[in-house]
C-alpha cells in the first residue's frame, strides 16, 4: 500500500531521526568503562534464549498454513529449507556476536581489581550495521516479498534466531576473555 501525504517520500528515513540520537547516546556510554559483573553475564543470554524460544515455538493459530486455522506449534511446521535458513541465521549471528564481543575492551581496574568493560568504535559499527541491515530487510522484504516468494514470518523468525545467537555468543566471548584477563591480573 503506497504512502500518501507530504511526508510519504521521507517515511523510510524517519526511523533515523530516532535512531541517530539513541546511537549517539549509546556510543558515549560505551566509550566509558563500565563494571563487568562476570557472575551475571549469563543472565541476558538466558533471557534472550527463553524469549526467542517462546517466540519461535509458541502455538500460533493458522500459522504456516495450518489447515482450518487449528492451533499449531510453530516449530513443527518448519520445512527442511526453513531449518536451513534458521541455521544460517544462527551461524551469522554467532559470527557477528563473536566479533562484537572481541571489540569490547576488558581490563582489570588498577585500584580495586574489578573487571571493567568498554565498547570501542568497532562495537558501535557492528551495531549500526545490524540496524541498517534490519531496516533494509524490512523495506526490501515488504517491497519484494511477492516477487521473491519470501515468507515474512520466516524472515522474522530468522531475525530472532540471529539476534539470540548474536547476544549469546557475544556474552560467551566476553566471559571467556574476562576470565583470561582476571587470571593474567592475578599473576
Amino acid at each position: 500500500m503506497p504512502h500518501h501525504g507530504p511526508l510519504a517520500p521521507y517515511a523510510p528515513f524517519l526511523p533515523f531521526l530516532v535512531l541517530v540520537p539513541i546511537l549517539y547516546l549509546r556510543m558515549r556510554k560505551m566509550s566509558r568503562p563500565q563494571p563487568l559483573k562476570l557472575h551475571r553475564l549469563w543472565i541476558r543470554p538466558a533471557l534472550f534464549i527463553l524469549l526467542g524460544a517462546l517466540a519461535l515455538l509458541a502455538p500460533q493459530r493458522g500459522a504456516y498454513g495450518a489447515p482450518g486455522g487449528h492451533l499449531v506449534i510453530a516449530a513443527s511446521a518448519f520445512m527442511p529449507m526453513d531449518w536451513a535458513i534458521l541455521a544460517v541465521a544462527a551461524a551469522l549471528g554467532a559470527v557477528a556476536g563473536w566479533y562484537w564481543g572481541r571489540t569490547m575492551a576488558i581490563e582489570v581496574h588498577s585500584e580495586n581489581g574489578t573487571l571493567m568493560v568498554r565498547g570501542g568504535q568497532a562495537a558501535m559499527l557492528v551495531l549500526v550495521v545490524l540496524i541498517l541491515l534490519r531496516m533494509g530487510l524490512r523495506y526490501g522484504a515488504a517491497a519484494e516479498a511477492a516477487a521473491w516468494h519470501l515468507n515474512a514470518v520466516l524472515i522474522a523468525d530468522a531475525s530472532i534466531v540471529f539476534s539470540v545467537a548474536l547476544f549469546c555468543v557475544r556474552s560467551l566471548e566476553m566471559f571467556i576473555r574476562a576470565r583470561r584477563v582476571m587470571a593474567a591480573a592475578a599473576r
